[in-house]
């Protein structure tokens, strides 16, 4: 055997095997094949990391076993290496790809010359894009000849390095990241303590690159020909998510899900890239954790036929629905199905009209909900009164008012039923009280049924109602003397012309004179119902009208006198009414005609009557 080479140059931690060989050729004006031979080795078994060539090399160089043989990336299964305390597969790891950094091998190569150019094994691994020491890009050399020319490091500097000058002189910086110190850590020192620990190079590489890309909604040219810096960034963007533990990548599928750009969101669409290279790596064993985890999230954020499979298994039950499936089992209408859960969950409809997935307990619930609201005509049917009436009763807030459209209305079908239940409760009659039906009642005192209806729910006609004959409503009958004392019509909204006619105790033609010159404000105002727009006197200006002057009908109740005989009486004494541009409007000046603001006329007329 021969004896050890005393001259060999020393190994350097992390330095490959056929690198060593290499530059020690290069010290002795050889190539590393003739080495090899006049060594007692066979320089293509060296490359390949064959155990007996490490041997011998170790013999012969003193040069540790151990070492050479962790940074000599022995192949592990087909297409599978270790490197360092890692492992990779070709997808992250090439050993016949010449990589390196321009800045480490040139300053090497002018101070020490080509025995003194080192491989570092790490340079191979395609998960990192920077040197650690220059913070530069790697790059890769031409290839050679053949792969085992490739393996001759520094014959291969020493052919390319004029280029390599070049690539010192431009090379392109790169910010160090998380995702780099994590690859390298795992090269030098093996598994971490993280849900990551089984996962080889080629799977953190790939995972991290595919969900930065994802998640960076910038990213529009080829994945394959982006920058090292931009591939860098992605990586270290996607790694941030995996490295936080299953939380964080949930949370990360989650703001993919947020962030789809398609008019209906899909697992496969939202993840992009990254779904692409899980799709093909699941049923790799050290990716069951991030594959059950991608699983449950699809389960549970997207729509999933039983039947569709998703990395391999089928979900165990359905949790969301299409619009189209939803449409189906609910019986509703697409559009009117966005919008009753809108209504429900409080949502803008614009907002509510862009969904496109429903949970199964939302058309349950939908359903529910639909079934607990009645139509303003069916509950006329119940109330025994008309549609108009029951519009009525909503726009004073005895029965609530539910709009899923913008112009229908609905009301929950428990406030109706509610309201029979208190009809049924009243008494069957009232001893010694005159009663009358409501309608006729209603009818003959000018009163509005939504009034009295309102006056009962507030209790303000406690003791005045009984029960009858009759369907619904119509079987209560009120007290004659009910609403003796009380202003049937009150001065608490806007009022339409008919009503301020009523209500200031004038026709309507002297309410529109009053209205066209001033006297009283006209305001529009949307009916809900119709999307009409419908006239009102505004009660604020009803309230500075009557502060100022009264009607001759006013004036008749105050004093129980018959208007016309008022009117003659006033006209001899020479009142004067207001002037509408030559219209006779019975209105006067408060002053003018009421006791005890400064009316001579109304006080000589009060005192008439009272010594009569």
């Amino acid at each position: 055997m021969n004896a050890p080479l005393v001259l060999a140059l020393p190994l350097i931690e992390g330095e490959t095997p056929y690198g060593y060989v290499s530059r020690n050729a290069q010290r002795h004006h050889t190539t590393p094949r003739d080495f090899c031979t006049d060594m007692g080795m066979r320089w293509p078994f060296l490359c390949s990391a064959h155990p007996d060539q490490l041997e011998r090399l170790s013999w012969i160089t003193g040069a540790p076993l151990e070492t050479l043989t962790r940074w000599s990336a022995p192949k592990s299964d087909i297409g599978r290496y270790r490197v360092g305390q890692a492992f990779s597969t070709t997808g992250a790891f090439r050993r016949t790809a010449t990589r390196l950094c321009p800045r480490c091998v040139v300053s090497a190569l002018e101070a020490r010359g080509p025995a003194g150019v080192v491989q570092m094994l790490e340079w191979s691994v395609l998960a990192l894009y920077r040197c650690p020491r220059h913070g530069c890009a790697l790059i890769t050399l031409p290839p050679a000849k053949n792969s085992h020319a490739t393996y001759d490091f520094a014959g291969q500097v020493l052919r390319h390095a004029e280029l390599l000058r070049r690539a010192r002189c431009r090379a392109t910086p790169i910010a160090g990241t998380r995702y780099e110190a994590y690859v390298r850590r795992r090269i030098w020192e093996g598994p971490q303590d993280d849900w990551l620990r089984t996962w080889d190079l080629t799977h953190i590489h790939r995972a991290s690159f595919t969900l930065g890309a994802a998640l960076n909604t910038e990213v529009s040219a080829s994945l394959l020909h982006m920058p090292a810096a931009e591939q860098s960034a992605l990586c270290d963007t996607g790694f941030a998510a995996l490295s936080g533990g299953p939380d964080a990548y949930r949370s990360a599928l989650e703001k993919l899900r947020a962030q789809s750009r398609f008019e209906r969101p899909y697992y496969s669409a939202d993840m992009g890239p990254f779904y692409h290279w899980l799709r093909e790596a699941y049923a790799d064993a050290a990716l069951h954790e991030l594959t059950d985890v991608t699983r449950q999230h699809v389960f549970a954020t997207y729509p999933t036929p039983m039947d569709k499979e998703v990395f391999g298994k089928k979900p165990d039950k359905e949790i969301w629905l299409t619009m189209e499936d939803a449409r189906k089992r609910s019986g509703f209408g697409a559009v009117f199905l966005k919008r009753l859960l809108g209504h429900m969950q409080g949502v803008p409809e614009g907002e509510a009209l862009k969904r496109t997935d429903v949970h199964v307990d939302e058309v349950a619930q939908a359903r529910a909900y639909w079934n607990s609201l009645i139509n303003l005509k069916d509950a006329a049917g119940l109330l025994g009164i008309l549609p108009q009436q029951v519009k009525a009763l909503q726009n004073r807030d005895v029965l609530s008012t539910v709009r899923i459209t913008s112009s229908l209305r609905y009301l929950l079908r428990d406030e109706v039923k509610a309201l029979l239940a208190q009809l049924d409760a009243l008494p069957e009659w009232l001893p010694g009280k005159s009663v009358m039906p409501l309608k006729a009642f209603c009818r003959t005192k000018g009163v509005p049924l939504a009034q009295v209806i309102d006056l009962w729910a507030q209790g303000d006609l406690d003791g005045k109602l009984c029960r009858g004959d009759g369907a619904g409503l119509q079987a209560m009958e009120v007290d004659w003397d009910a609403l003796c004392g009380k202003s049937l019509l009150q001065l608490d909204r806007d009022l339409m012309l008919p009503e301020t006619a009523s209500y200031l105790k004038i026709g309507l033609g002297s309410i529109r004179h009053l209205r066209d010159h001033g006297y009283l404000c006209q305001v529009q105002r949307r009916n809900p119902d119709t999307n009409h727009r419908k006239s009102y006197i505004s009660r604020a200006s009803i309230a500075g009208f009557e502060a100022t002057y009264v009607t001759l009908g006013q004036l008749a109740a105050l004093g129980n006198i018959a208007p016309i005989h008022l009117a003659r009486r006033l006209d001899r004494e020479l009142v004067r009414p207001l002037s509408c541009g030559g219209k006779l409007v019975r209105v006067y000046k408060r002053g003018d005609v009421l006791p005890g603001e400064q009316g001579p006329q109304m006080q000589h007329h009060h005192k008439e009557r009272e010594d009569a």
